[in-house]
C-alpha cells in the first residue's frame, strides 16, 4: 500500500523530472520514487557503514595518533576559525 505524500518542487526542477521520467518511459511519480528509495537505501547503508566501523573504534588510539609528534606544520590556510 502507498502512502500519499505532496512535494512541491521548483517548476524547473518539475520538468526536468518530467522529461527524464519520460526518457526512462516512467511518469514522474514513479521516477521520484525510485529516486527517494535509493537515496534512502543509501544513507542507511552508510549509516550502518560508519556505525559499525564505530563499534570497533579504540579512543585512546585515536588520541595516540592525534597526539604524536612529528608531520608537517600547518600550511597557510590550515587555521581554525
Amino acid at each position: 500500500m502507498a502512502d500519499t505524500l505532496v512535494v512541491n518542487l521548483p517548476a524547473d526542477v518539475a520538468a526536468e523530472l518530467e522529461n527524464l521520467a519520460r526518457e526512462d518511459g516512467l511518469s514522474a511519480e514513479q521516477l521520484l520514487a525510485r529516486m527517494a528509495e535509493a537515496r534512502v537505501k543509501g544513507i542507511r547503508s552508510a549509516r550502518e557503514f560508519f556505525e559499525d566501523r564505530a563499534k570497533g573504534a579504540d579512543r585512546g588510539t585515536l588520541k595516540r595518533i592525534l597526539n604524536r609528534d612529528g608531520g608537517e606544520p600547518p600550511r597557510p590556510g590550515d587555521e581554525a576559525d
